[in-house]
């Protein structure tokens, strides 16, 4: 019999590989349960039912969790009430549109002889090492979003319908920030030769926790170990149709708090307060709430063909008009709950 069963009614349009997954992944948990034994999931459409009325637009969703013997009820609570969760997270759509019911049991296995080797704990072991370290080194891969706020893509204007862009964005317009663009909080950014002031955008870092690959809007912040203030520099520039490497990607051009926020202790990732100080005076305030994307629905679209690893950083956009800042200056930026970074321009070195 399987570990994970999951029953549900023919009349209802499932994505069971995504199901399955999300109820995978929240039995799972911290690995004290399912991996010891191995997690095995199969999904059953039942054509011949009856619910409540019978009316054809009647569906259900079942789902069986079923362990080993010698897991506390506290265990067994937390399991059922972590499943449950995500399951009806996942539903969520599905009961907004139709009568839906959802239900799930936990059921222990009868004790037979069961036979089993496994390096499941020693891997698991390594894995969270492994995540800890690449989070506590400077990410992998630094991806921006650009014209993600409502502002953005306002301030656009009848343009968007005109070449080159003949219409306003249907994915994310995304950029990289690489490894030379890394710089600290509290460091000195040294303004290249060609530059008189750059723009400051104040931006949300999401850091992963583990490897994301076409994850669902409903379980993407499953993925997020926590969140960091960034700064993307920019040389002022208009064009969003080239990338725009020379702009983006100057030395130092992407300084990051030092500071990881857990994600547990952010309330809501799409309600943050931004402000951005130049010398000490407020130029700018803005919120997440402007996202185009939200945070979760973000990751979910750009998972959808990029993977993202432990440690790695996706930055859900800067606030439309970006304050400038010129040499000599300091800008420091606070996001509420998140943190604070700040940092001096300097002239180049002659």
């Amino acid at each position: 019999m399987p570990h994970i069963w999951i029953e549900y009614s023919g009349n209802l349009a499932l994505d069971t590989h995504a199901l399955m997954r999300t109820v995978q992944d929240a039995a799972v948990g911290d690995g004290s349960l399912f991996p010891l034994a191995g997690a095995r999931t199969r999904a059953l459409r039942v054509d011949d039912c009856l619910i409540v009325d019978g009316h054809p637009d009647n569906a259900f969703v079942h789902v069986v969790l079923r362990i080993g013997h010698g897991r506390s009820d506290a265990q067994k609570a937390a399991l059922g009430e972590r499943v449950f969760k995500a399951l009806n997270a996942a539903l969520a759509p599905h009961m907004a549109m139709r009568p839906l019911g959802i239900s799930m049991q936990i059921e222990e296995a009868d004790a037979v002889l069961n036979y089993k080797q496994n390096n499941y704990r020693d891997y698991l072991a390594a894995r969270a090492a492994q995540a800890e370290a690449a989070l506590a080194s400077p990410p992998r891969t630094v991806v921006g979003a650009a014209l993600n706020t409502r502002q953005s893509l306002d301030a656009l204007g009848d343009s968007v319908n005109a070449p080159p862009y003949k219409a306003a964005p249907r994915a994310p317009v995304l950029y990289i920030k690489p490894a030379n663009t890394y710089a600290r909080d509290g460091d000195t950014i040294a303004l290249p030769a060609d530059v008189d002031d750059v723009e400051v955008g104040a931006c949300l870092g999401v850091v992963f926790s583990r490897r994301a690959t076409r994850v669902s809007e409903a379980s993407a912040l499953d993925h997020v170990a926590g969140y960091r203030v960034v700064a993307d520099l920019s040389v002022p520039h208009a064009s969003f149709f080239r990338p725009a490497l020379k702009q983006k990607c100057r030395d130092g051009f992407c300084p990051m708090g030092d500071t990881l926020t857990p994600v547990s202790a952010v309330a809501d990732p799409d309600k943050l307060d931004i402000e951005v100080r130049v010398d000490g005076v407020v130029v700018q305030r803005a919120s997440t709430a402007d996202l185009v994307r939200p945070v979760a629905r973000l990751i979910a679209d750009v998972t959808q063909f990029m993977s993202f690893e432990a440690g790695d950083m996706l930055l859900v956009g800067a606030p439309h008009d970006a304050p400038r800042v010129r040499a000599g200056q300091r800008y420091d930026i606070s996001i509420v709950q998140v943190g604070t970074l700040g940092n001096t321009l300097a002239a180049a070195a002659t």
